[in-house]
């Protein structure tokens, strides 16, 4: 009996990771984790003032990105794109309820 539990347990959990990983949300780490294993494209917004002022999309999933005083950093294979700005949403593209216009394309 403990271990139908011990599976139940592990069952139910890993249901949680997979349904919290398909919500688009801002800081979601097992989005972010999940897009990286399968290699998605990235949409990343830059807002001011609660409205979107311009997008970019990574055309590549295994992408390196830090935050630091002088902005964000996104390494992709070929270029780095270096955005400046406090309000930004990075979510991949397969859990965006929209596709990018006009994108910057980073690959």
């Amino acid at each position: 009996m403990p271990k139908l539990k011990l599976v139940l347990l592990i069952i139910s959990f890993l249901t949680l990771i997979v349904l919290s990983g398909c919500i688009p949300s801002k800081g979601n780490i097992w989005t972010q984790k999940m897009s990286h294993l399968f290699g998605d494209d990235y949409r990343i917004t830059l807002y001011s003032g609660g409205n979107a002022v311009r997008e970019w999309q990574l055309k590549s999933g295994i992408i390196n990105y830090e935050k630091n005083d002088d902005g964000w950093f996104f390494a992709c294979k070929k270029h780095i794109v270096i955005i400046r700005g406090k309000e930004i949403v990075i979510e991949p593209l397969t859990y965006s309820q929209q596709q990018v216009e006009n994108p910057i394309i980073c690959n």
